[in-house]
């Protein structure tokens, strides 16, 4: 997928200060009554403008170039930028890990090596330790409930941009994928009891819990894009994923049961790098805010849409099919039992890092209940559409 192209440039008015346009043709600049050498002078000035004002981002994904709902929104976003900029700013995403490893990301866009992408903090949690606990072990999954009180936290915790600020970046945005789920290729794992000393790819929450509450399982430490490797190989066993990143992967090839607890879920956060954004001009930079709130909801709606698809999908996959599987209240209640001792540990830990964690985890998960409620009650803000 490719989200921007530019066939020609065109010289508007406003980046060469005159009073029309300028036609290019066979080398040669053309217009009536000017005469060649003025031509030149101001041909050269409308260039040096221009190649001082344009910028092509370069945006780091790890993700696949598939039709999710993620990708969508960033499209969107990036379409949008190029037209509030009239083409000043254009967007180049690379995808796959091609430009920067997902495990490098934080230090890869931090040093300029990409201009902007998401970051996952459980990767980089000695440099993001307050942006780590956007992502939850317990409470709800709800990608928009989720999304939306994370973003409340930007405007009440400073630490939050202190902490971005010394790692050279800048916040875009950030998108929930929503709960983990357990994929396996032999037996479903309803409680972690059920694990029975097998090989699981585990997120760094649930491998904490693992080594705290004594799971019979044998931890694995592998990046994202390493599980449907791992799981064709016989590395693993099993893996943590994503309900929308089953297909998107492909780990349905390979995996014949999807587990999903329904419980707490997995934050990104989006960002640039500083000295890139304060090189764009202050319109360029205004656009970038005005799209912050419409680009949460179209990340959120999106995610949660494909989610209801995957479902689906999984279990009518005509090559593939894949069982997914939905826990009691009963084993639900046994995933949470089993993570929250992880997750205390993971606040004080951080706490270690920064003073404020704790009172930024208690703030987040009591704004996760309130909008969970709001949700309850009013629905979602799309559902009014």
């Amino acid at each position: 997928m490719r989200l921007t192209s530019k066939a020609s440039v065109a010289l508007t008015t406003r980046q060469i200060g005159v009073n029309t346009m300028l036609n290019f043709s066979n080398g040669v600049f053309k217009k009536g009554g000017m005469s060649s050498a003025g031509l030149t002078l101001v041909a050269a000035a409308a260039l040096a403008s221009f190649n001082a004002q344009a910028r092509e981002i370069s945006y780091a994904s790890a993700s696949p170039p598939v039709d999710t709902g993620i990708n969508q929104a960033l499209e969107w976003w990036s379409n949008e930028l190029e037209k509030r900029t009239d083409g000043e700013v254009t967007v180049k995403v690379h995808y796959m890990g091609s430009l920067v490893k997902l495990k490098d990301a934080v230090e890869g866009i931090s040093s300029g090596v990409a201009d902007a992408g998401y970051v996952i903090p459980a990767y980089s949690q000695a440099r993001m330790p307050l942006h780590y606990l956007s992502t939850t072990g317990v409470g709800s999954g709800d990608q928009y409930v989720t999304t939306q009180a994370w973003r409340r936290m930007y405007n009440k915790f400073p630490q939050l941009k202190e902490e971005l600020d010394r790692n050279n970046m800048v916040y875009l945005s950030h998108y929930s994928i929503g709960p983990g789920v357990l994929l396996s290729k032999d037996k479903p794992y309803f409680t972690p009891e059920d694990f029975g000393g097998d090989k699981i790819r585990l997120a760094s929450r649930w491998a904490k819990a693992a080594s705290l509450e004594g799971w019979n399982v044998t931890p694995v430490n592998l990046t994202f894009p390493d599980i449907y490797t791992a799981l064709e190989r016989g590395t693993v066993d099993g893996a943590q994923s994503y309900l929308n990143y089953v297909l998107p992967y492909r780990h349905h090839e390979i995996a014949n049961h999807v587990v999903e607890p329904n419980m707490g879920q997995q934050t990104n956060i989006v960002v640039m790098n500083k000295r890139v954004y304060e090189n764009l001009s202050d319109e360029a930079r205004a656009a970038i805010e005005e799209l912050k709130d419409e680009w949460l909801l179209r990340n959120a709606r999106g995610d949660i849409e494909d989610n209801e698809d995957a479902r689906e999908e999984l279990e009518n996959d005509p090559e593939y099919p894949t069982k997914v599987h939905m826990v009691s209240e009963e084993q639900r209640e046994a995933w949470a039992k089993a993570i929250k001792g992880a997750e205390q540990e993971n606040i004080e830990k951080t706490k270690a890092r920064a003073e404020v964690a704790p009172e930024l985890y208690e703030a987040y998960l009591a704004e996760i209940e309130k909008i969970e409620q709001e949700v309850k009650e009013n629905g979602y803000p799309w559902d009014k559409d």
